[in-house]
Order: C-alpha cells, then sequence, then structure tokens
C-alpha cells in the first residue's frame, strides 16, 4: 500500500512542473516535465475520483504538462508547409478515431458475462465516457510532441533529456543491482510489481521507480541510442562528441548489468545502425519496423511469425528466457484467438478480452504485450488507430526526409523510437515518452512551419523557445553541457561528415 509521500508526490507533480515552465525553455520544461514524472513519480499509485479515470503518475503529469504548454506557449499562426495535407489529415483521423472508438465498444458489450462463480458486468454508457477521457489522456503526450516538439530544437531537447536522464538513472540502477529493487519500498512504503521476476542469473533486475524492471531496460535502451545519435551530431556539426560516445558506453554497460536480455539486443542491433550504416539503409531498417509492428497481429494470426525458430535461437543462450518465451506465445494465442470472437471494436474492459475457467471462474491468460492487449480491448480498429499514430510517422518521415535539412538528431530519433517499438511486440511498454517522441517525429514532418522548411544548415541551429518558430544562427550552439561549442577549425571536418554521411 502506498505511503502518505507517494500521494503527496503526484499531488506535488503540478508545482514541480510549474517550477520547469518557469525556469526552462517551453521545449526543455515539456520534455522534462513529463520524463521527470515518468522517472521519479510512484508506480501503481493513484486517486480515484467518481464517474472519472483514476489520477495516476501518467494522467497528472499529462495534465500538468498540457495546460501549462497551453498558458506558456506563444500564440502562432504560421503557415503548414504545402503538399503535406494527405499526411495530416491521416494523423487527425486515427487520432479521433483512436479517442472515441471506446463508445463502438460499449455498444457492442452491453451483455455481462458469466464465468463459473464470475460475473463480469456488460458496459454502460459510464463506462463510454470513462474510457474515452481515458483514451484522451493517453494521447496527450501525443499531441503535446506533434505542437510543441515539431522542430530541430525540441527534437534535440528529447534526446538529451534521455541521456542525461539516463545517466542519473543508473546510479541508483546499480544500487538495486547490488542490493536487490528496494527503492520503491523505502521512499514509497510498497513494491510495484512481483518481487521474484526481479531475481534473474543470481543477482536481481533492477527496477527504481518504474512499474517493472523491463520498462527500465528500454529506456536504457533509448538512452543509450540517443547518446549515440548525439554524438553522430556532434560529429556532423563539428563539436566535441566525447561526451556522448563514453555516456553510450556507461548506460550500455548498465543494460547489460541489468540483466534484460531483449532490450540489451535491441540496444546493441540499433546502436550498429546508428554508428556504421548510412541514412537510406537506416530508413528502409526503420519503416521495415514500422511496418512489423502495425501488422504483427495479421502476421500472428496467419501462422507468418518464426516462432518455432526464435525458440531455438533463445534456447541456445538461456533455458529459462526460453521457457519465458515460450509461455508468452502460448498466451498470444489463446488472446488473439479471443479477441478474433470480436475483431472490429474489441472486448472494452473489466477484463473481458481474458480468458476464464468455465468453471471456477479463475483467470487463465496473462498479457504481456501491449499489441494483444490494445486489439482485445479496442479490436482492429483501435489498435489500428493507436499503433497508427506510433508507426505512421516514421513512414511519413522517410518519405519527406530529404527535404527535412541535413540535421541527425530527427533521423536518430526515429531508430529511438524504433526500439521502443520493437519492444511493444513482447511487453506493455507504451508509456508517455514514446508518445511524446512519435507525436514530435509527426509534427515535424507534416505541421513544421513551411518558412523553416529548409532552414536547417550544416550547424546546429540556435535556440528557440516555442515549438513552431526555429530561428537559425550564425553561430553553432552547444547542444548541452556534455558538448563544447565547435571551433572554426571544425568546419571542414564537419562538412566532410555530411557529404559522407548523406545517402
Amino acid at each position: 500500500m502506498p505511503n502518505l509521500f507517494a500521494y503527496f508526490a503526484l499531488l506535488a507533480w503540478p508545482i514541480v512542473a510549474l517550477v520547469l515552465f518557469r525556469a526552462l525553455p517551453l521545449q526543455k520544461a515539456l520534455v522534462w516535465t513529463v520524463m521527470g514524472g515518468y522517472l521519479l513519480l510512484p508506480s501503481a499509485t493513484h486517486m480515484k475520483i467518481p464517474l472519472i479515470p483514476a489520477f495516476d503518475r501518467v494522467s497528472i503529469v499529462s495534465l500538468s504538462a498540457l495546460v501549462l504548454c497551453l498558458i506558456y506557449a506563444p500564440k502562432s499562426k504560421d503557415q503548414l508547409p504545402a503538399g503535406r495535407g494527405f499526411g495530416r489529415a491521416v494523423i487527425i483521423t486515427l487520432l479521433a478515431t483512436a479517442v472515441f472508438v471506446p463508445a463502438l465498444t460499449v455498444s457492442f458489450n452491453t451483455e455481462p458475462l458469466f464465468f463459473g462463480r464470475r460475473y463480469i458486468p456488460g458496459l454502460t454508457v459510464k463506462d463510454a465516457g470513462s474510457l474515452i477521457i481515458q483514451s484522451g489522456l493517453t494521447l496527450v503526450p501525443f499531441w503535446l510532441g506533434l505542437r510543441y516538439l515539431n522542430n530541430h530544437e525540441g527534437h534535440l531537447a528529447l534526446l538529451q533529456a534521455f541521456v542525461i536522464s539516463g545517466v542519473f538513472y543508473t546510479f541508483p540502477a546499480l544500487l538495486e543491482i547490488r542490493m536487490s529493487p528496494q527503492l520503491h519500498v523505502w521512499i514509497y512504503g510498497f513494491f510495484q510489481h512481483d518481487f521474484i521476476q526481479h531475481v534473474r542469473l543470481g543477482g536481481f533486475r533492477p527496477v527504481v521507480f518504474l512499474r517493472h524492471g523491463l520498462l527500465l531496460g528500454i529506456f536504457l535502451c533509448a538512452a543509450t541510442l540517443s547518446a549515440l545519435t548525439l554524438y553522430k551530431e556532434a560529429r556532423r556539426t563539428g563539436a566535441t562528441a566525447f561526451g556522448w560516445f563514453f555516456a553510450a558506453l556507461w548506460l550500455l554497460l548498465v543494460l547489460f548489468l541489468s540483466k534484460n536480455l531483449g532490450a540489451l539486443a535491441i540496444g546493441i542491433v540499433l546502436s550498429f545502425f546508428i554508428l556504421f550504416t548510412g541514412r537510406r539503409l537506416q530508413m528502409v531498417f526503420a519503416v521495415a519496423v514500422a511496418g512489423v509492428v502495425l501488422l504483427y497481429p495479421l502476421v500472428r494470426g496467419a501462422g507468418w511469425f518464426p516462432v518455432d525458430t526464435i525458440l531455438e535461437q533463445v534456447e541456445a543462450i538461456d533455458s529459462d528466457r526460453a521457457s519465458s518465451l515460450r509461455f508468452r506465445f502460448v498466451n498470444e494465442e489463446a488472446l488473439l484467438e479471443r479477441a478474433n470472437e470480436k475483431p472490429l471494436f474489441g472486448w472494452g474492459s473489466w477484463g473481458r478480452n481474458q480468458i476464464f475457467d468455465p468453471v471456477t471462474g479463475d483467470m487463465q491468460s496473462v498479457t504481456d504485450g501491449a499489441w494483444v492487449i490494445y486489439i482485445g480491448t479496442d479490436g482492429w480498429i483501435g489498435y489500428l488507430a493507436l499503433f497508427g499514430l506510433l508507426t505512421l510517422p516514421i513512414v511519413f518521415y522517410a518519405l519527406y526526409r530529404r527535404s527535412l535539412g541535413m540535421s541527425f538528431a530527427t533521423q536518430g530519433l526515429v531508430l529511438v523510437l524504433c526500439s521502443a517499438l520493437i519492444d511493444l511486440i513482447p511487453n506493455s511498454g507504451l508509456v508517455t515518452y514514446v508518445w511524446l517522441m512519435s507525436g514530435g517525429i509527426a509534427g515535424y514532418v507534416l505541421w513544421k512551419p513551411a518558412a523553416t522548411e529548409h532552414s536547417l544548415d550544416k550547424t546546429t541551429p540556435g535556440p528557440v523557445t516555442e515549438g513552431l518558430v526555429l530561428a537559425p544562427a550564425t553561430q553553432p550552439a552547444p547542444a548541452s553541457w556534455l558538448m563544447r561549442p565547435a571551433s572554426e577549425s571544425s568546419t571542414r571536418r564537419a562538412r566532410r561528415n555530411d557529404q559522407s554521411g548523406q545517402t
């Protein structure tokens, strides 16, 4: 049970956000409000008010950031880029569908369900309202990214926040690797998950303040890829890049020690793509990831996914991990079959998408992957709307990337987003920063003002204070305290890097 300090932390976060917005430029304040709330606030803690969804760290952080952005963001009426109206229409349609599809889900799930002694009520109008509000709150970070992080500086702010927060987060993670996951217990009064799941290989998998150790693993993976992206961007502009590279090595080491095999594999593969492949190959890979993730339920249901091959490969590495993965695959097949009973709009809430023993009423299924959760609760319509918002910004970026300037920051952010999308297949890590990245990429490609379309030169642009205005600078600006400004003698090296890296 959460202690009083856990509830105090939730209630105090809007004040923390206000301080951030008064002290920092808008984009950095937004990023640190979302990232800080995700990393520091208690998990599995909420305050319930009748008729509306519970207030937890996701809703409190999202609402705080939304209100403060509306207050502090300057008004802007910039002209939108021409020729991308179709993409904007697609994103707006997906947003509206994702928010309001619960109304249709409820209308097809009014009947109660009986499983032995277990009774699950039918859904009502009250459930429809609650689910619509919940869907809207889930998508607030996407809209914030689209509206306020839709330029080069916004993407740099995201990448820097990943690296800086990731480096600081490694120290409590190392403490829990040595002492066992205890920080959430010491500070917030309870352990947020099943402790036995975090005993691995004769040691411990750290959790810190996140919901599960797997979430810590993929966050460290994203931070590692962000550091390598900033390293490449620093090399491109001729700035000192050693700090970013050292941070990437340190983050990768802690990721290895955290015993997150899946996140480590994703991090190693994508690190190779960032460091050793050209931009065209990177985009081919990113679009392939987006397509596979979007259509994974179809591929899985048709039997085209190489389940046996993957199990054999994992068995050769770790038999315990292979057993866990086999259990997940079996559950996926059963839950996908259950979802196909109501394929369009799903089963809705109250666990109606789960599998229960028909005699005892005991739950027999375990939902792991985000895709199987959403296709079970929202059906194909809701799933395609949500995962379309996550994957289609990558496709649009690949289509228009040649007109978006020479910076590597957005390209690297796309690959960081790919790491999170790959992790959504086996795990349920669809968290706020994933939506923030996706929205930022969509806004950059489809909503960035036409006036800034070609404003990025071969140096880093100057600082901005709003999401829709990009002011080029005559002098390269350091990305953060980890990088020194580029010297004049490094200009020729920056030109050579651009010429060799642009393919």
